[in-house]
C-alpha cells in the first residue's frame, strides 16, 4: 500500500475505535447526536470530555457527519434506484455553478437539506431544472454544511468559517475556472476515477489550480462517493427518525468497532472501495455482518480514503504560516475581494457586499506555528501595509494596531498555563496595541480562571508565537489593523444642504503583507532580508471618511419656526464614494400620514426644482405639495449608509431628522 492508503487505514481504525467506545455509553452517544443536531459545540465537547474522548473530537464528529449525510440525502432525494444514472463530473460541476450563482435559492436549498425538507428541496432544484443532480447536490450541500459544524465543535477559539451558503457560493466560482479548462477537467476526471495522488497533483498543478486544490479535490470526492456507493450497495437504507435513528446509529458504531482491530480487513475494504470491486466489498461486508449499514459504510470508507487522497494531492498548509482573511473575507485571488478595485466581490457570511470598501478596525486572519515547520526554531510574524504608489511598506505596529492593553484587541488563541495546580489550564491570548506584554505565569488570583494574557508587538510589528499556544499555533485572527491610523478619514466637508460637494473625500488602495520567520532571523528581515514565509492581499480599498448628510427646508431661511403651508421644499446633499454600494433615503413620517412618504429622488424622477442624482448620492431640492395636509408635526429623515465593512460588521445607517409643523390647515 502507498502512504495515502496506510493513512486511510490508520484513520479508519482510529475512528472505528473512537465511535465504538462512545457507543458503549448509550446516554453519552445520544447526547452527542443531539448536540450535533442542534449545533451545540459546548454540549458536544462536554459529553466527550466526561467520557475522556475529547482528544478524538474531530474523528467522532467526522464519523457522525458522514453517517448523517449518507441518510439525509436518501431522505430528501428518495431511495437510490438500481438503474439510476450518475451524471458526469463535468455536468455536476455545471449544476453546482447554476445553484451557487443564485444566492436566494442556494440559501433555501441549504436550509431544506439541513431540515430534511424534501418538498422544499425538490421545489428549488425543479425551478432550476436540476432534478437529475438531486443526490449529488444534496451531498455537496450536506458535506459543506456539516463540515462547518465540526469546525465549530472541535476547534474552540478558532475563527469561524463563513456560513455554508457563502462557502458553497465561493466554491461555485472556483469551479467555473475548472469548467473553462476542458483539458484539465478531462485529466482530473480520469485520475479521480482511478485515484493516483501524483498524477492528480500534477494535473492540478499543470492547470495552475493549486490555490483551488482543496476545493476541487473535495468536490471530486463528493462525486466519487455517490458514484462508487451506487455500484457497491443495492438495497436502499431504511430512514428512521427520533430515538430509532439514534439507536440505529449506535448499532452501526458498535458494528464498525470490530474493524478497529482488523487492519487487514480495513485495508481490503479500502482497496475494494478504491477499485469499485463489488465482489471484494460484499465479501467483507458479509463476513462482519454489515449489510444493514452498506450505504453508510461505503460513504464512510470512500470519504476517509478520498480525504487522505486530498491530503496527498493538496499538502496541508496547517504548519505553513499564512495570511488568509480580513474578517470574514477570504483574500485568495478571486475569492471574496476584487484584485483590481480592492472592493468586496459579494457578501461573506451575509454581510459586506458587493462592492463594499473597508473601514475601521480590520481583523487580519491566518495562522502561524510556534515552531518552524522544518527547523523547529521559535517563530514570529508581522503584518505591513503599503499604500498604492508608496515606495515601501510600513509595519503594522504601535498606533496602527488596534486595542488598548487589558480592554480590547483581537484574540489570537489560547495557551496552556499552570493555574491552581493544573498545568493544562487554558488562558485566552489577545494581541493589543499599547501597554506591555503581560507576565508569564499570570499573577495569582482566587478566580477559577486565569486572567487574559496580552501580547504587544515590538516596534517593528513582530509577534512571537507563544511556545505554549494551544496546538502549537496561533490560528484565527492574528492582528487588528487600525486602518484609520494609516488612512485617516474624519468628518466630511461642510456643505449647505441642496448644494453640490466640490471636495469629495475618497478612499485609497493598499496592499497588506504578511511575513513570518524564525525569531533568530528577525533582525535580518528588518534589514531587508527575505522572511521564511510571506504572502499578501495585493489590493484592499480603505475609506474612513464619513459621508455628507445635509438636510434643510427652503422655508426655514427665515427661521426654523416658520410653519409650512402649501409647499415644502426639502434641500438635501448626500455624498460618499461608497454610497452606490450602500443606500440612502429621504422619507417623511407623521402620525397624520397613513404611511411613511418616500420622497427619495431617482434618475427617473428628476425635474424642477433641479435635483442631481449620482452614484455618490445627490443634491438639490425636492418639492412636496402639502396643501391638503392636516395640522400636525411631521419629520423628514435623510438616512445614509455607505457601503463600508470592517470585515465582520457593516457601517450602520446615519439618520438625520428635521421636524416641521403645519398649523393653519384643517384638523387631523
Amino acid at each position: 500500500m502507498n502512504s495515502a492508503s496506510d493513512d486511510s487505514v490508520t484513520r479508519l481504525a482510529s475512528q472505528a475505535d473512537a465511535v465504538g467506545r462512545l457507543a458503549q455509553d448509550t446516554g453519552g452517544f445520544s447526547a452527542v447526536f443531539a448536540a450535533f443536531g442542534s449545533g451545540d459545540p459546548n454540549a458536544f465537547r462536554w459529553v466527550l470530555d466526561r467520557l475522556e474522548l475529547l482528544p478524538y473530537c474531530e474523528l467522532i464528529c467526522e464519523w457522525v457527519r458522514i453517517k448523517l449525510c449518507a441518510l439525509r440525502c436518501v431522505e430528501v432525494c428518495g431511495p437510490p434506484l438500481r438503474d439510476e444514472e450518475i451524471p458526469s463530473l463535468r455536468d455536476f460541476a455545471q449544476a453546482a455553478m447554476r445553484l451557487s450563482s443564485n444566492e436566494k435559492l442556494l440559501r433555501r436549498a441549504v436550509d431544506a437539506v439541513s431540515c430534511g425538507d424534501a418538498d422544499a428541496y425538490h421545489a428549488i432544484i425543479s425551478e432550476l431544472k436540476l432534478v437529475p443532480y438531486c443526490r449529488l447536490l444534496c451531498q455537496w450541500i450536506c458535506s459543506v454544511g456539516y463540515r462547518r459544524i465540526c469546525h465549530l465543535v472541535c476547534r474552540p477559539g478558532i475563527v469561524a468559517v463563513s456560513d455554508a451558503a457563502s462557502e458553497l457560493a465561493a466554491s461555485g466560482k472556483e469551479l467555473s475556472a475548472l469548467l473553462e479548462n476542458r483539458k484539465a477537467l478531462d485529466a482530473i476526471e480520469q485520475f479521480i476515477i482511478e485515484p493516483n495522488c501524483e498524477r492528480l497533483q500534477t494535473a492540478i498543478k499543470d492547470a495552475e489550480f493549486a490555490p483551488r486544490c482543496h476545493t476541487i479535490c473535495l468536490f471530486l470526492c463528493i462525486w466519487r462517493r455517490v458514484w462508487v456507493c451506487h455500484t457497491l450497495c443495492v438495497e436502499p437504507p431504511p430512514i428512521l427518525t427520533g430515538l430509532y435513528a439514534v439507536e440505529e446509529a449506535q448499532k452501526f458504531a458498535l458494528a464498525v468497532r470490530q474493524l478497529a482491530g482488523q487492519p487487514r480487513a480495513l485495508a481490503d475494504l479500502a482497496s475494494a472501495v478504491q477499485a469499485r470491486d463489488a465482489e471484494a466489498f460484499s465479501g467483507i461486508v458479509a463476513r462482519y455482518r454489515l449489510w444493514p449499514y452498506c450505504w453508510q459504510l461505503c460513504a464512510w470508507v470512500t470519504s476517509v480514503t478520498c480525504h487522505e487522497l486530498c491530503f496527498c494531492v493538496c499538502p496541508p498548509v496547517k504548519d505553513h504560516p499564512w495570511f488568509t482573511n480580513v474578517g470574514d473575507f477570504n483574500i485568495a485571488p478571486g475569492a471574496d475581494i476584487d484584485t483590481t478595485t480592492g472592493l468586496t466581490l459579494h457578501k461573506a457570511n451575509g454581510h459586506g457586499g458587493p462592492n463594499f470598501a473597508f473601514f475601521g478596525n480590520l481583523s487580519l486572519g491566518g495562522f502561524c506555528p510556534a515552531n518552524h515547520p522544518v527547523t523547529n526554531a521559535p517563530m514570529a510574524y508581522r503584518f505591513l501595509y503599503q499604500p498604492a504608489g508608496a515606495p515601501k511598506p510600513t509595519p503594522i505596529a504601535t498606533s496602527y494596531v488596534y486595542g488598548v492593553n487589558g480592554t480590547s484587541g483581537v484574540m489570537v488563541g489560547y495557551r496552556n498555563v499552570l493555574w491552581h495546580g493544573n498545568p493544562n489550564t487554558l488562558q485566552k491570548v489577545y494581541l493589543t496595541g499599547t501597554g506591555t506584554t503581560s507576565p508569564t505565569p499570570p499573577p495569582y488570583s482566587p478566580s477559577p480562571t486565569p486572567p487574559d494574557h496580552y501580547i504587544v508587538p515590538d516596534a517593528d510589528g513582530w509577534v512571537t508565537v507563544d511556545p505554549n499556544a494551544l496546538g502549537g499555533v496561533f490560528d484565527g485572527y492574528l492582528m487588528g489593523f487600525a486602518s484609520y491610523a494609516a488612512f485617516p478619514g474624519g468628518a466630511p466637508p461642510s456643505v449647505p444642504a441642496g448644494n453640490a460637494v466640490t471636495t469629495a473625500k475618497n478612499g485609497a488602495n493598499a496592499a497588506i503583507i504578511f511575513q513570518a520567520t524564525r525569531v533568530s532571523t528577525i533582525a535580518a528581515v528588518n534589514g531587508g532580508g527575505a522572511p521564511d514565509y510571506t504572502n499578501q492581499l495585493d489590493t484592499i480599498h480603505i475609506n474612513n471618511w464619513s459621508e455628507v448628510n445635509a438636510l434643510n427646508f427652503s422655508q426655514f431661511a427665515t427661521g426654523c419656526c416658520t410653519p409650512i403651508d402649501k409647499t415644502l421644499d426639502v434641500e438635501f446633499t448626500v455624498d460618499h464614494e461608497q454610497m452606490a454600494a450602500g443606500a440612502w433615503s429621504l422619507v417623511i413620517s407623521s402620525c397624520a400620514l397613513p404611511s411613511d412618504l418616500d420622497i427619495t429622488p431617482t434618475a427617473s424622477s428628476l425635474g424642477p426644482p433641479p435635483v442631481t442624482v449620482s452614484p455618490q448620492g445627490g443634491y438639490g431640492t425636492v418639492e412636496v405639495d402639502t396643501s391638503g395636509w392636516c395640522n400636525c408635526s411631521y419629520t423628514v429623515a435623510l438616512t445614509t449608509r455607505p457601503g463600508l465593512t470592517d470585515g465582520l460588521i457593516d457601517r450602520s445607517g446615519n439618520p438625520n431628522p428635521l421636524t416641521f409643523a403645519i398649523c393653519n390647515h384643517k384638523p387631523c
